[in-house]
């Protein structure tokens, strides 16, 4: 369902709108950095968060570092890198979710009210059973395992 639906919002031409060429990893570590509390994590938190190896996270960052997105500094602790968003990243990551908003925002506002209801009640669910899975909890799904 969810491929279904990034055909359909046409979020591959929201993503070449943004005048870079990201994978879905690559846009998916800028998100993620731009969500830290702090804006920066470390390319251990990288890799553990979007569950590839460590050498694969480098890597997503060296391409994201070489494109102007990112950027590298060390911490108290030199064996730690950390990642930050640069102006032009944060920027791209700003106008895709902006681009995104609008996107979504006009596929809802052309639902009716129960329908706009029953997706946000949906989407309450999704969420909570994502943030189960991202504590390690057993979802409470009534599904085994």
């Amino acid at each position: 369902m969810l491929p279904a639906i990034a055909v359909n919002l046409r979020l591959s031409a929201l993503f070449e709108s943004a005048g870079v060429d990201l994978t879905p990893n690559q846009l998916l570590c800028a998100m993620l950095i731009d969500e830290s509390p702090d804006g920066r994590v470390s390319t251990g938190q990288i890799a553990r968060q979007l569950s590839v190896s460590p050498p694969a996270a480098t890597a997503l960052v060296n391409r994201l570092v070489t494109a102007g997105l990112l950027a590298r500094s060390r911490g108290e602790d030199r064996r730690v890198v950390w990642v930050s968003l640069t102006e032009r990243g944060q920027a791209v990551v700003d106008g895709l979710r902006q681009g995104l908003a609008t996107r979504i925002s006009s596929v809802i506002g052309s639902m009716d009210r129960s329908a706009q209801e029953a997706l946000v009640e949906a989407l309450h669910q999704v969420a909570a059973f994502a943030h189960e899975i991202a504590a390690g909890d057993e979802p409470a799904t009534g599904i085994p395992a």
